[in-house]
């Protein structure tokens, strides 16, 4: 009679084991719509770009650090745009005839990735220079986001913005 109650006893393990399994496949949300207002507000946000980053793990600047961190971004909530108000600094010459820079967000609610679309350009004489980039919204808080490309806290180029008071 010893044998049936180690053979329910074995039975009972492997149902508690394989109970416990966690069949949640799905992938997880970086960040929801409703946290996402903290970005944009109910209308428009605006947020100054604080610090510009080559490589973020290993505190290294951008050259353009300079030039981006006197500019404001205001994000619109109903279009997708970033209305960009440049500073005064050139990131190519002293003193471009011309400064231009582009931004849109992107929010895909499925995996909720916020990632912005970046062009910034400027002519000086017969001179043109630009950059293009995306990045990811990685870390948001009331005082402060970190747009970068990398993941784990281990990100290269990122853009850091405070809100403007």
């Amino acid at each position: 009679m010893q044998a049936p109650k180690y053979f329910l006893a074995i039975i009972l393990s492997i149902i508690v084991l394989t109970g416990c399994k966690n069949n949640d496949d799905s992938p997880k949300i970086k960040f929801t719509s409703e946290q996402l207002k903290m970005v944009y507000g109910d209308v428009e946000k605006s947020w100054q770009v604080t610090a510009y980053y080559a490589d973020y793990s290993n505190n290294e600047l951008s050259d353009f650090n300079d030039c981006y961190k006197d500019d404001v971004y205001t994000f619109k909530a109903d279009t997708q745009e970033v209305e960009v108000t440049l500073g005064d600094l050139g990131c190519y010459w002293p003193e471009p005839d011309e400064q231009v820079a582009t931004v849109k967000y992107f929010y895909d609610e499925a995996t909720g990735k916020f990632i912005i679309e970046h062009s910034r350009g400027e002519t000086s004489g017969d001179h043109f220079a630009s950059q293009y980039y995306l990045l990811e919204l990685e870390e948001m808080s009331e005082t402060r986001l970190l747009f970068g490309t990398g993941d784990n806290g281990k990100y290269s180029r990122v853009i850091l913005l405070e809100p403007v008071e």
